[in-house]
């Protein structure tokens, strides 16, 4: 049995239908199948939020799991992995997207767009506010998968020093410098921009907390596209309220959505958007479309297929 929670539009049911013709695949919520039903599922498409611990239990005959986004952190790992269950992700649909919102609140901060868009409301023409640009600048990019490395194919064209953090330091395409997760400290004291792209993990949890961000520069802006408990929230509002660093551009948090009370909202060197960096655009569908019939037409033959993901690692 294969079941699609995507809740996909009709052309993209009838898209598929007609590339598997000879596939009964059934769109519905797993709370709406029968224990009975849970146990005959074979191939599960869903965007995770509803893979709970009980639900991948009780589907004794699952093989392979494809989700829909890049996103995982709401998986239970532990028991894919002894159900010996195959997973992929959308990983890559969305990393030009990310990787242009970054450039543009980049822009949009080194040329002080903000303070002219409010002059412009004001009637005002604002013969004093300052300006730069990103050339010569250095961007360092917590996170060189798909999306950090179009992150850094982008700042190069700007003339920007590139510097990355990763797992291993074999050379990467616009990186000039590799550092460790263990020598991040090191990194963070000479960047400019410090952007998260990271996914969430049991290591990159609060990876930047208090130490990381006293080791940044009083100047630098903290971009955040990946997670929100990435960052811990308490003291980087700290760090914001006794400026320590510039600012924080802020696209995910560890509550979404970010509650209405909090600091973040009122704090003038803060700028929030509500999780859209990689969402919202005209080619988020198409490509995750293609990448899942992709791997559907490849199965049961995993090697073949995209975006296979470690169990172990979560990414």
């Amino acid at each position: 049995m294969i079941i699609s929670t995507l809740k996909l539009d009709d052309e993209y049911r009838q898209m598929i239908e007609e590339k598997f013709p000879e596939l009964d695949i059934k769109h519905i919520k797993l709370s709406d199948l029968t224990e009975e039903e849970l146990a005959k599922v074979e191939i599960l498409f869903t965007y995770g939020y509803d893979m709970k611990e009980e639900n991948v239990k009780k589907m004794t005959n699952l093989k392979w799991v494809h989700i829909g986004q890049s996103g995982m952190d709401s998986l239970p790992f532990d028991t894919l992995a002894k159900n010996n269950i195959f997973l992929t992700n959308s990983k890559g649909i969305n990393s030009v997207t990310i990787a242009e919102y970054v450039m543009c609140m980049m822009l949009n901060h080194i040329r002080n767009t903000f303070v002219f868009y409010e002059a412009n409301k004001r009637k005002e023409w604002d013969k004093f506010t300052h300006l730069d640009e990103l050339a010569g600048k250095t961007i360092g990019i917590f996170g060189l998968g798909m999306v950090g490395k179009e992150i850094a194919k982008r700042a190069k064209a700007f003339d920007m020093t590139t510097y990355g953090l990763n797992i291993v330091k074999d050379p990467i395409d616009n990186i000039d410098l590799i550092f460790t997760p263990d020598e991040r400290i090191e990194m963070l004291k000479i960047c400019d921009y410090v952007v998260i792209c990271m996914p969430l993990t049991n290591e990159t949890k609060y990876i930047i907390s208090k130490k990381e961000l006293e080791a940044m520069k009083s100047t630098a802006i903290l971009l955040n596209v990946g997670r929100g408990p990435i960052i811990k929230t308490t003291e980087l509002i700290d760090c914001l309220n006794h400026q320590g660093i510039a600012g924080a551009i802020l696209d995910v948090f560890e509550t979404e959505p970010l509650e209405a009370d909090s600091p973040l909202w009122s704090m003038e060197n803060v700028l929030i958007t509500p999780h859209i960096a990689g969402d919202r655009q005209a080619s988020y569908m198409p490509r995750m479309m293609n990448i899942l019939c992709n791997n559907l037409e490849k199965y049961p033959n995993f090697h073949e297929m995209k975006n296979a993901i470690n169990l172990k690692f979560g990414f």
